[in-house]
């Protein structure tokens, strides 16, 4: 499948995605878009293109993934001017999915690693404007305001890194206790007798 490109400019996000494959799963992907990328498509050709996403999701996720385009809409609240630096920030999100481990996470941590990413970018913007506004004078009222929406955002991200090390852990291995004649052995992961 070709890259899937978000624009960085003020507005709506704009995924191009490029199919060019003829044959195998893209190939069916892209015949079945081309049938249905029109004012009224066929009904036929809708539940079509819906079968073949549901048949191969990952090329689904390509076409529109609700997750890239809310973590471009949030990069761009943060700079929406500045492309560059969007491009910075959007980089960074990318190392720290790659960090938490997305590309061999299971499909539920995959989900929890893109609300982590999430979370850390709205609390970014939040930091950001929290910042430029305790700069500014204010009265009591508005600082209080600025310092409950901090905090709820400190909070969303403080409990998405909890859920995805809490779901981590119940996945990892566990802990087994084998006793060998008078001696005690723990061993962490899957015990084979044999």
């Amino acid at each position: 499948m070709g890259n899937s490109n978000s624009s960085t400019k003020a507005g709506p996000a704009v995924h191009e995605v490029r199919l060019t494959e003829q044959d195998g799963p893209l190939g069916r992907l892209r015949a079945a878009v081309i049938k249905v990328d029109k004012e009224n498509p066929d009904p036929q050709d809708l539940a079509h293109l819906r079968a073949v996403m549901r048949a191969e999701p990952e090329h689904a996720r390509a076409l529109f993934d609700l997750a890239a385009l809310t973590s471009s809409e949030v990069i761009r609240s943060i700079l929406p001017r500045a492309p560059l630096g969007c491009e910075a920030i959007s980089a960074t999100a990318d190392a720290m999915r790659v960090g938490l481990g997305s590309e061999t996470a299971p499909e539920l941590e995959r989900g929890l690693i893109e609300h982590v990413v999430l979370c850390w970018l709205r609390l970014q913007a939040v930091e950001s404007k929290y910042t430029y506004a305790m700069s500014q004078p204010q009265d009591l009222a508005w600082a209080y305001w600025w310092e409950r929406r901090l905090t709820a955002a400190q909070g969303r991200y403080m409990r998405a890194v909890e859920s995805l090390a809490r779901v981590r852990r119940l996945a990892g291995p566990s802990a087994v206790q084998i006793n060998v004649g008078d001696q005690q052995v723990n061993v962490a992961g899957r015990v084979i007798v044999e």
